[in-house]
C-alpha cells in the first residue's frame, strides 16, 4: 500500500465510511462523488488538514483490495485531546452496521465490546490512537460476531448492540487536488502546464502505472521513470496527467522474480528499460505494463523477455 504521509491517518476515515458505500454500483459515480466531497469536507472542518487551505490539499492514495469492517461512520480523530473522553462521532453513513446499531451523530464511543477507548493518547504525529484501536478490534472480528458499543449521549450512558460485518474492497487509486499533476514545477520552479513537444492543446487524459495487471496475460507491472524525457514524478505516483498528443514514455520492468529465469545476481544489475510510444486522446486513461515473453524469460541481456504496452483503455474525465 502506498499513499502519502499526509493521508496517511485519513484511511481509517474514509474506509469507515466505505460501509454506507457499498451498495453503490460502478454505475453510479455521482454519488460515489459526492460521498468523497462530503468526506472531504468533513475532515477539512475537522482539522486533518491543519493550516492547509482547502485549494492547495493535494493527495494520492493507493491500496490493494482488502477486507474491512462494514461500520460505517466517521469520527474525530484530528488529535488526542479530542479524543480523550472517548470518539466523537461526526457522521453516520445511512443503511451501516453502526446506524442499525443505532449510533448517532453526536454519539462518543467510549468502550469497544469492553475495552476503553479513552485517553489512549496520539500516535507519533499526534492523532488520536482510539481510532486505529476501535478499527482493530472491529476488524478482528469475524462476520456475524457480537459487537458491542458504549456510548455517551446527553450526558447519559448507552449501551448499543449489534453484529459484526465485512466487505472486500476493490484495489483503490485516489489522486486528489494539485499532486494529480504530471510535474507540477520544472527546476526553475516554473509551472510545467504548458504542453510537451509533440502535444496537441486539446484535452489531456491519463497513463496510469497502478499494478492491476492481469498475470493470466502474462502482463506485469512497470515503472514510469520519464515523458518525453522529464522525470514522471515522485517515487509511488501511478497516476499521471498528460497533455493529448504523441508522447514517449521511459519505463522499467517491475516484473516479479519467479516468473523469469534470471538469476539473483543477473536481476542485480537493474531492471531492464524500455521506451513506449504513445497517442493519447482526450479524456482516456492508459493502462502500462510489462508484457512478458515466456518463451524469451532467460533472454535478460538484450530485454527480449518483455515489452511495454498498453493493455487497457478506459475513459477518464480530464480537466
Amino acid at each position: 500500500m502506498r499513499f502519502s504521509a499526509p493521508f496517511r491517518h485519513l484511511l481509517p476515515a474514509l474506509l469507515l465510511v466505505a460501509g454506507g458505500a457499498q451498495a453503490q454500483a460502478p454505475s453510479a459515480p455521482e454519488p460515489v462523488r459526492e460521498e468523497l466531497r462530503r468526506v472531504l469536507l468533513r475532515l477539512i472542518e475537522s482539522g486533518e488538514f491543519g493550516a492547509t487551505a482547502p485549494q492547495d490539499i493535494a493527495f494520492t492514495l493507493d491500496a490493494p483490495a482488502q477486507r474491512t469492517s462494514n461500520l460505517g461512520i466517521v469520527v474525530d480523530s484530528a488529535s488526542a485531546a479530542r479524543a480523550a473522553d472517548g470518539l466523537h462521532v461526526i457522521a453516520v453513513s445511512p443503511g451501516s452496521a453502526a446506524q442499525r446499531m443505532g449510533v448517532r451523530a453526536g454519539d462518543v464511543i467510549t468502550a469497544v465490546n469492553g475495552e476503553a477507548l479513552q485517553g489512549l493518547g496520539g500516535d507519533s504525529v499526534g492523532h488520536a490512537l482510539a481510532a486505529q484501536r476501535l478499527r482493530e478490534r472491529v476488524d478482528a472480528l469475524a462476520d456475524g460476531a457480537p459487537l458491542r458499543l458504549a456510548v455517551r449521549r446527553e450526558g447519559r450512558g448507552v449501551e448499543l448492540a449489534g453484529v459484526a460485518s465485512s466487505v472486500t474492497l476493490p484495489p483503490i487509486h485516489l489522486s486528489v487536488g494539485r499532486d494529480e499533476l504530471l510535474a507540477s514545477l520544472d527546476g526553475g520552479g516554473r509551472s510545467r502546464r504548458e504542453p510537451a513537444a509533440g502535444a496537441t492543446a486539446a484535452g489531456c487524459g491519463f497513463v496510469n502505472v497502478f499494478d492491476v495487471a492481469p498475470r493470466a496475460q502474462n502482463v506485469h507491472a512497470v515503472r514510469l521513470l520519464s515523458i518525453d524525457g522529464r522525470v514522471a514524478g515522485p517515487e509511488g505516483r501511478t497516476n499521471f496527467r498528460v497533455d493529448a498528443g504523441h508522447h514517449e514514455l521511459e519505463v522499467a520492468e517491475d516484473i516479479e522474480r519467479p516468473y523469469l529465469s534470471i538469476g539473483s545476481r543477473q536481476r542485480a544489475v537493474g531492471r531492464s528499460v524500455k521506451t513506449l510510444s504513445i497517442d493519447i486522446r482526450p479524456d482516456t486513461v492508459y493502462y502500462v505494463g510489462a508484457q512478458l515473453h515466456p518463451e524469451h524469460r532467460t533472454e535478460w541481456k538484450d530485454g527480449a523477455y518483455w515489452d511495454p504496452v498498453v493493455w487497457k483503455e478506459t475513459p477518464g474525465e480530464c480537466r
